[in-house]
């Protein structure tokens, strides 16, 4: 039987900016729009007290599978 494997987040060198589009927050994730695609996004994980709001300009850290891990700027 084969296990289930979660992706390990992969860091980006330095981090890039994206827009929010629908709210994120610890227990929900949500979508940016980065270099001019929609990608799902969630906190990444020294940041989850926050809340990031629509049209906020926030850091893309890194990505878990399809998901941005995202920062506040």
């Amino acid at each position: 039987m084969q296990k289930f494997r979660c992706d390990a987040p992969k860091m980006f060198s330095k981090p890039e900016v994206a827009v929010v589009e629908e709210k994120i927050t610890a227990d929900e994730p949500g979508r940016v729009r980065y270099k001019t695609t929609y990608w799902p996004a969630m906190l990444f994980r020294d940041y989850s007290s926050m809340t990031l709001y629509p049209g906020q300009e926030i850091a893309v850290v890194g990505r878990q599978g399809i998901t941005l891990l995202v920062r506040s700027l």
